[in-house]
Parts: structure tokens; sequence; C-alpha cells
């Protein structure tokens, strides 16, 4: 009878003699292989559910499952993963466990109170790299996280709960994470308390921290630490971000606030590679001069910065290539309303400095709902460089215009150009070497700003002027800008036209 005709009669096809049915058919050549080998066929499913279900084949196959180095739990719900992993544990080789990578999909819901379970029967089988992703939950659960404490690595992507680390400080205990080295948190809307968690991890070199809330602030302190990076949205008034970090090289930092009240205290004296950026929470701006409010503030490496134009004469575009520097302090600053001129812009910008910078970048945008747009920059430029630390540290000024599209002028009087001295400053801008300034309208309080920087700036070696206009020589501004240009001659002076 061939195999049609037996499953037909709902008999079972005999693969061999030591097979479940008691012999007669073909040799079973794959059950013949060695353990190593039947792992390996298993460890290619990368799927504990489809590895523990081979258990049906042959009696050969049972629990070889629960030997695997590497288990991966996927499209299965808590009732189904916290069986599976008891029984891996009561099996005694757990502890062999290399990798547990658990992902619950959003579709399959979750239990909210096996969570809890979860991270116990995880850390019973003392895994070497731990992964969890679990779907959202909507009411919040505590959950006392266990020790790891073969752990190298931990990946946890989790919401809506409330983390208490395990204390290693309390009557002198044994350490929770003696041998991470890589921690990866991310964890919209949980709460946990972060300098207790790295406490317990004295050979963290990576922390990763996304969307954690924490209770007023970012508290790290590491004498390991190597590699930081942290996403987070806070909307609360007071916020503070203390890192002690003696050997921290590479620190990056996103994050929104809407603090009034922002304390940062960076202590990492061998800080080789920051990237750091602030963004007003909202549409909310928490500093400003006049009626620019700073929309975003951001501290990163320079790369290439380009001015182009449309059309070189001969069909292709024009582009002035700006050689590499070290760092870019970055403002992002928008028309939005008036602010009050006794809050302190520079103070606030100055917190945030948390390592040197010899490019200052401004980027001017107007709010296309704003009245007026025309809104004049010098006086906010040279208040900032009034700053000690911001104007010593300047070697290249860089300022983009970015125009409405609808054009403007400020009213007879308005703010913008408060005080009415600042044509006439001195501000002794000795480091100053290049500027650029693109998105040129060929207004007035453009070509004083020109003369101001000119005359401030004595070491000053390039001047870059880009327009927003096609312009020919024969134009009164045109004229007007190589007059200026030319009463600097030691200034190696480029116009470049839209």
């Amino acid at each position: 009878m061939d195999e049609e005709a037996r499953r037909r009669h709902g008999r079972r096809l005999k693969l061999g003699p030591d097979d479940d049915t008691g012999g007669g058919g073909g040799a079973d050549l794959i059950s013949a292989l060695p353990d190593d080998l039947l792992h390996e066929v298993l460890v290619r499913l990368r799927c504990a559910r489809a590895a523990a279900r081979t258990s049906l084949v042959s009696r050969r196959w049972r629990g070889l499952w629960t030997r695997l180095p590497d288990l991966f739990f996927r499209n299965a719900t808590l009732a189904r993963i916290l069986p599976a992993l008891a029984s891996i544990q009561q099996s005694g080789v757990g502890l062999g466990v290399s990798l547990l990578d658990i992902r619950v999909p959003t579709h399959l819901g979750l239990d909210d109170a096996g969570i809890p379970s979860l991270f116990q029967a995880a850390a019973g089988l003392s895994p070497l790299d731990f992964t969890l992703s679990l779907p959202r939950i909507l009411d919040y659960v505590d959950v006392e996280l266990p020790p790891f404490r073969r752990a190298t690595s931990i990946k946890l992507s989790v919401e809506n709960l409330r983390i208490t680390p395990p204390p290693p400080w309390r009557g002198g205990g044994p350490i929770a994470f003696p041998k991470l080295e890589e921690l990866y948190l991310k964890l919209p809307g949980c709460y946990v308390d972060l300098a207790a968690l790295v406490l317990g991890c004295p050979s963290l070199r990576v922390l990763w921290v996304v969307n954690v809330s924490m209770s007023r602030g970012i508290d790290i302190r590491s004498e390991s630490l190597q590699d930081l990076y942290v996403h987070i949205a806070d909307s609360r008034s007071s916020y503070y971000i203390n890192v002690e970090a003696p050997v921290l090289k590479t620190l990056r930092m996103l994050f929104y606030i809407k603090a009034n009240d922002l304390s940062v205290s960076i202590v990492a004296p061998v800080l080789e590679k920051v990237s750091w950026k602030c963004s007003a929470y909202s549409s909310r701006m928490v500093a400003g001069f006049g009626p620019w409010g700073l929309s975003e503030l951001s501290l990163h490496a320079a790369a290439q910065s380009l001015i182009t134009g449309v059309d070189d004469g001969v069909g292709e575009d024009t582009c002035l290539q700006i050689p590499n520097a070290n760092n870019v302090l970055s403002l992002r600053m928008t028309v939005h309303g008036l602010f009050d001129a006794e809050f302190n812009c520079v103070e606030h910008i100055e917190r945030h400095l948390v390592t040197d910078f010899s490019i200052l970048e401004l980027v001017m945008e107007y709010d296309y709902d704003m009245e007026s747009t025309g809104h004049v920059y010098g006086p906010f430029v040279l208040h900032l460089l009034g700053s000690h630390r911001i104007r010593n540290a300047t070697r290249r000024l860089q300022i983009f215009s970015q125009r409405s599209r609808v054009k403007n002028y400020c009213p007879v009087g308005c703010l913008c150009d408060e005080p009415k001295d600042w044509r006439s400053k001195n501000i002794s801008l000795i480091n100053l070497e290049e500027v650029v300034i693109d998105g040129f309208e060929w207004e007035d309080h453009e070509f004083d700003f020109l003369k101001v920087i000119f005359r401030c700036a004595p070491m000053l070696k390039s001047m870059v002027v880009g327009t927003v206009y096609k312009v020919t020589t024969s134009d009164d501004w045109c004229t007007k800008l190589y007059d200026i240009f030319k009463a600097y001659p030691s200034v190696e002076c480029k116009l470049i036209p839209h």
C-alpha cells in the first residue's frame, strides 16, 4: 500500500526499527544522527516552539530542544512561553543558554499578571544574552527586576511598567548584573530608577535609554561606561541631566523638553564624540531674545557644509565646500512672539555646552503664520557673541536665513532692531576666521551686520555671501556689497548668487 493509501486509512508510515511504531518501513536516518548534528538542525529553525514540535517525530527527538544554546520565542503567548521556560529549567540544562530571545507580537495580546513571572523565569535560565519585546499593556504593572548574573547583554522593549531594580548595595549582597556590558532600554511610559540600575552593573560599557520616565531627570554614574545614548521626551518645567563617567568616549543625547529650570552636568574627561540635540517641547520656546525663540539646539561633529547655487552659466550647479572642522554648535531660531528682555538666552544656551566647538551655526527661521517675517537678526547674533565663552570658541560663523514664501517687512519700531546702537558696537572677535551667510536678501540691516563683522574680526580670512536672488554686477546691491569687500583686501570674499 502506498503512502497516500496509508494516510487515507489513518495509519502511520513506519520509519524504522527504532521508531515509535515498532519497526518496519525504511530507516529513519535523520534520527540516527549524533546529538550535535540534531542540535544543529534545531538551531537553524530559530524558533523554540518549532523545535519543541519535533518531539512528535520520534522518541529520539524528545527533549532535545531544551538543550539548545539559543532559544527564540516568536508568535507565542505568555501562557505557552512560561511552561516552556519552566520545562527547560527543570531539565537541568537551562544554565547552558547563550541567547534567550522572546518577542510577543502585538496582535496576540498580553496577560499582564504573567509579566513578573516571565522576568523571573528568564532570570532562572541565566542567559548570556537576553532580549525581551512585549506588546503594549494598558494598566501599569509592577516588576521587580531579578538579577541576571551571567548576562553580558540585555535588551528590553516594553511599555507601562514600574520597574524596581535589585538593590545590590543593601546588606552587602551580591551584585545583580556583575558581567553585564551592554544594556538597551526602550521603555515608553515605564518608570525605572536608572541610577540604581546602573550601580548594579559594574562592567557596563554601552547604555541605550529610549523614552524611559525618571523621577526628575537623568542621573548616571559609572566607572566603566564608554558609550551612552539617551532619547527622552519630558514635559516638566524642571529637569536635570547628571552624568559622571570617567572613561566615557561617546555621548549621544536627544531630548524634547519645556523645562525653564534645566540643570546639566557632564563629567567625562576623555569624551571623544558628542551628539547633543535639545528641541523645544511641542511649540513652546524656553529661551529667546527679542522675537527670536530657541526651538532647537544641537552639538555635533562637523561635516562638510554646502552653499549651492542654481546655475553657474554653463548648466551646472555651483557649490562651495567648506573644509571639515571640529564640532558645531547649531541653534535653530524661530520668530515666535516677543521674549522678556531680562531673560538670559545666552545663559540657557551655555548650559548645553558639554564639549568644545569651533563652528557657530545659526538657522534663522520665519514662521509662516506670523505677519511680520523680515526681522533683523544682527542684534541677536551680537548679543550671542557677547558671551565670553561663545565668542572665544567661535572660529567660523555660519548664518542660514530661511525666509518666508511671502515677502514682508518689520513694522516701524519693531523690537527686533533693539538695541538701536548695535550697528556701532565693538566686540573683539579675535578668533573669528570664517563667515558664511546664506539667504542674503540685500536688506540694509544685512549690509550693516557685514560691516560690524568686518570691523570687529581682525583675523578674518574668508567671507562668503550666498544670495536668494540672481544678480549682475550692474545691480546697485551688488555694487554696494563689492565696495564693502574691497575695503578689506586681506579677506578672501565670495558672492554666490542663487
